[in-house]
């Protein structure tokens, strides 16, 4: 006869490791739907003032993977190319930088067959942000050329969520902020800047779970200690200071999300 004790004392033990497991994956869950949900909210105040919808991303079904990855590839690029042209005109380097303008606007218009109708106002967003970008290269406009590549790469990054993007939208909220207190540190006054750290706090708090889970422990504690001075900071230099440091830790940040 078998003895009933072999399986009852055992019984306890996997039940909780079960159900420890689904509670593991109820929080991720939920974690991860919190934080998706201030980051749109959060870009809404950022990029245009509440005109810019609120639906959320529908999974690719695995027939449209393939092409979603080409799409997230090209957006990608798109990315890259606003974020060389923001560091290229902060620099004051204005030549050959056609090249990079015209990359976008080829991206750009591969974009509407790919949309979903309700990412559309993104879409008709970045069009004009890239169309300002072009016409502050060309008058030499660098504040406003550093606004409208800054634009420009928000704008690909929720754009690209819409294609699976393995990097969180709060990431590149973070990177808009930082790369928006460089602008404003040469140009605005304080309370601006302030406002700004204040909508950068908001974004890293949703993301610190977030870049845990995926084992950025390191990238954490640095960024924390970037925090720290940022909210103690009082001139336009010392924000400028700190911002570059933001804009340095958030490239990190991303490759985390990409291994």
């Amino acid at each position: 006869m078998l003895n009933e004790t072999m399986f009852t004392n055992k019984a306890p033990a996997r039940m909780s490791y079960y159900t420890e497991r689904l509670m593991d994956r109820k929080i991720s869950s939920r974690i991860k739907y919190v934080c998706r949900v201030a980051a749109i909210f959060l870009l809404i105040v950022l990029i245009n003032d509440g005109r810019v919808c609120l639906a959320g991303q529908p999974k690719a079904s695995p027939q449209n993977q393939s092409s979603s990855n080409v799409n997230l590839n090209e957006l990608e690029q798109l990315i890259d190319n606003a974020r060389d042209l923001y560091e290229k005109v902060k620099a004051n380097h204005w030549k050959h930088l056609d090249r990079k303008i015209n990359s976008i606007i080829k991206v750009e218009q591969s974009l509407p067959g790919v949309t979903p109708e309700k990412d559309m106002p993104y879409y008709r967003n970045l069009v004009v942000a890239t169309s300002d970008l072009e016409r502050a290269i060309t008058s030499q406009d660098r504040a406003v050329a550093m606004k409208s590549a800054n634009k420009i790469m928000i704008l690909g990054a929720r754009l690209a969520e819409a294609h699976s993007s393995p990097v969180p939208i709060n990431v590149a909220v973070v990177g808009f902020c930082g790369r928006k207190l460089e602008i404003l540190s040469e140009h605005e006054s304080v309370t601006e800047l302030a406002d700004t750290v204040t909508k950068l706090h908001l974004a890293w708090q949703q993301l610190i779970p977030l870049v845990t889970a995926s084992g950025g422990i390191k990238e954490v504690k640095r960024f924390a200690e970037i925090m720290k001075h940022l909210e103690s900071a009082k001139k336009p230099d010392e924000y400028g200071k700190l911002a570059s440091s933001v804009v340095d830790e958030v490239d990190a940040i991303e490759k985390v999300f990409k291994k």
